[in-house]
């Protein structure tokens, strides 16, 4: 080997041992940041999902996790991002235990850019949270922060997209979704089916990431298909779900719902009778309310089949289910009196049938008052009464109901689409371009084959007919459009509730005639837990429920109106400080033993706390429901469910 060999040898032997333990050192510090990350991932996980809710990990575990994590005493940029989300996630909670995080510097750009070099599936999780936390915070829970929260998100998704990475984009996907699936559900349809080709399925070691996974996905879609009566693809996604649950988790009873619903909608009554025998199987032993609501699932189907021996069937069910000794509550008080009806349209006269359909209508009008979900309850009630009266062989009602049904579901749909009108409106206006683009295509090929002589007159009159079309469709969105706004202009969509402008344009004139008055600050407690742990439809559910209870009580000469996210304000007119006291304690009462809620199969109470001011000749509503505030601030801070008031001395 010669002198500039043996120079060379050594030269490059030398930079091989400067640069491998450099090599294994990055290789480390790579793995050591995925298992960071990893760590800190599944703590804020126990944080989002978990903190202050009872469940497998108590508060003390969570505070055990996080000294052993050493997220406090990190000092690096990744760091910085998990302890702003955790701080976030509980900034709320005035009146329950905040996660000690101790927050050293501002989340800056550069933090997020570490967390997004280090593990981008993390980051897009954390970055979509932070953004509609940050939402939900700063509009107190109202769908107005969709605003900000969806261009937010869009934006995040686009850029993620220039990073290739099908995780962290479809991860954010499913928060658009997510914040979309109430207000526009095929935009999150949508974003679900963008989603869908890359979602995992098998559990990884980072609990935030599988927060975003396929088996959640398909029940997502069979709940907008069949709420959007596509029963085609509902069943399609509900198959997937159930079969994916039954691989990789335990099937439970609800698990086989919309399978069962859509199956029987398309006619396929054999498949919906054996996934019922398979929902039984699934169902605990001693549970009988769930044993009963599958005969009335079953029920539904021989209703609808009507074969022979069908009938007979319908007799043995309606039996056990009016045998049973479950005692239903008002979301189920229809259950009893549809079984009672169905085996009378089956063995009763014509005077049984009758009673039993007033007794039914009651039920239907009791479900009614006490569930928030009246666009569902509307739907179920003409769809139960057309299946009865079609068992019963009454043609003409049973078509007169199914009118009825898709009248109201056609309402329904033009409700959930008006936030979206803006969008809706710059569809159509696409549709009419596409329409017009059609029809020259249309001419230039009449053109070509056969000329103009015989089918100028045609022709005219298609285009004609196309833009009559064209104009109806403007004509009659522009129109419901008006007719919504001008009906939601005075009261709150979810809740039933006046608006709190239009609230505070009554109260002034009202505070001038009626000086012997009250006023009434209600909050729900620990609202953003409920939000948090059982999700937004549970938390509409519990504000339309509360809504319901306070408007059944009050009276026509007093008013309530949703005066914030999750505040309500009353006035009561021609009452007393004491009066008042009694009426919110009695409420509360109502309100606090409610348990069971259709959106969830997860039991829970709620309460509220409140501050109630007695005007005693006082016109300033403003300083009075200042005052009223701090009466409420001051009930929450002694404890939450309970009334702080006064009565002013003179005029305030």
């Amino acid at each position: 080997m010669s002198i500039s060999s043996v120079s060379i040898f050594v030269k490059a032997s030398l930079l091989l041992l400067i640069y491998i333990p450099s090599l294994v050192f990055a290789s480390s510090l790579q793995n050591g940041d995925a298992e960071k990350i990893n760590r800190y991932a599944n703590l804020t996980h126990a944080v989002l999902y978990e903190w202050n809710y009872p469940s497998e990990l108590s508060n003390e575990d969570i505070l055990q996790q996080l000294k052993q994590s050493k997220l406090q005493s990190d000092k690096s940029d990744i760091s910085v991002v998990f302890r702003h989300v955790i701080a976030l996630s509980n900034a709320q909670q005035v009146d329950a235990p905040k996660v000690p995080v101790v927050i050293k510097e501002v989340l800056l750009d550069r933090h997020w850019q570490a967390l997004k070099r280090a593990d981008i599936k993390t980051y897009a999780f954390l970055k979509a949270y932070h953004i509609y936390i940050k939402g939900f915070n700063d509009f107190k829970g109202s769908v107005k922060r969709l605003s900000s929260t969806v261009p937010a998100l869009y934006s995040l998704k686009n850029d993620l997209l220039r990073s290739g990475n099908k995780v962290a984009i479809i991860t954010v996907s499913m928060w658009i979704a997510s914040e979309l699936i109430d207000t526009a559900p095929i935009q999150a349809i949508n974003e679900i089916e963008f989603a869908l080709p890359h979602l995992p399925i098998e559990p990884s070691g980072n609990k935030l990431v599988m927060e975003i996974n396929l088996v959640d996905a398909h029940n997502d879609l069979a709940d907008l298909y069949l709420n959007l009566n596509v029963p085609t693809k509902s069943a399609e996604h509900a198959k997937k779900f159930i079969s994916l649950k039954r691989q990789y988790r335990s099937l439970e009873t609800t698990d086989f719902l919309f399978a069962i619903s859509t199956l029987n909608r398309l006619g396929k009554f054999d498949e919906a009778l054996e996934l019922i025998e398979e929902a039984r199987d699934s169902a605990p032993v001693d549970d009988h309310f769930e044993s009963v609501f599958l005969d009335m699932f079953e029920m539904s189907v021989y209703g609808s089949r009507l074969r022979e021996g069908d009938k007979a069937k319908l007799t043995e069910l309606s039996t056990r289910v009016l045998n049973s000794s479950v005692l239903f509550p008002n979301e189920s008080a229809d259950i009893k009196p549809t079984a009672n009806a169905i085996y009378n349209a089956v063995n009763g006269n014509d005077e049984e049938f009758n009673y039993s359909i007033l007794q039914l209508e009651e039920a239907f009008e009791k479900k009614y008052s006490s569930t928030p979900l009246k666009n569902k309850a509307v739907l179920n009630r003409y769809l139960i009464l057309k299946h009865i009266y079609n068992i019963r062989g009454d043609i003409e009602n049973a078509f007169s109901y199914q009118e009825k049904y898709q009248l109201a579901l056609l309402n329904s749909h033009g409700e959930k689409f008006q936030s979206a009108s803006g969008i809706k409106l710059d569809l159509l206006s696409k549709d009419i371009e596409l329409a017009e683009y059609r029809q020259k295509e249309l001419l230039s090929l009449q053109q070509e084959k056969v000329g103009l002589t015989g089918d100028k007159a045609n022709l005219r009159t298609a285009v004609f007919a196309l833009i009559a079309v064209i104009c109806l469709m403007i004509t009659s969105w522009l129109w419901l459009a008006k007719k919504q706004s001008d009906k939601q202009a005075n009261t709150d969509s979810l809740t039933g509730a006046l608006t709190r402008r239009a609230m505070l344009r009554q109260l002034k004139a009202l505070l001038k005639r009626h000086p012997s008055s009250c006023l009434a600050l209600l909050d729900i407690d620990h609202f953003k837990r409920i939000n948090d742990k059982y999700g937004h439809a549970v938390g509409d559910e519990v504000l339309s429920t509360f809504s319901d209870i306070i408007r059944q009580r009050i009276r026509k000469s007093d008013l309530v109106c949703r005066y914030g996210g999750e505040e309500f304000l009353i006035y009561f007119e021609h009452s007393t400080e004491q009066e008042v006291t009694a009426i919110l304690d009695e409420l509360n009462n109502s309100f606090s033993s409610k348990t069971n809620w259709s959106t969830t199969n997860k039991a829970f109470t709620v309460s509220f706390s409140s501050g109630v001011v007695a005007l005693n000749g006082t016109t300033n509503s403003e300083s009075v429901i200042k005052l009223c505030d701090d009466l409420l601030y001051k009930a929450k801070n002694r404890g939450r469910s309970r009334v702080e008031s006064t009565t002013l001395a003179h005029s305030y």
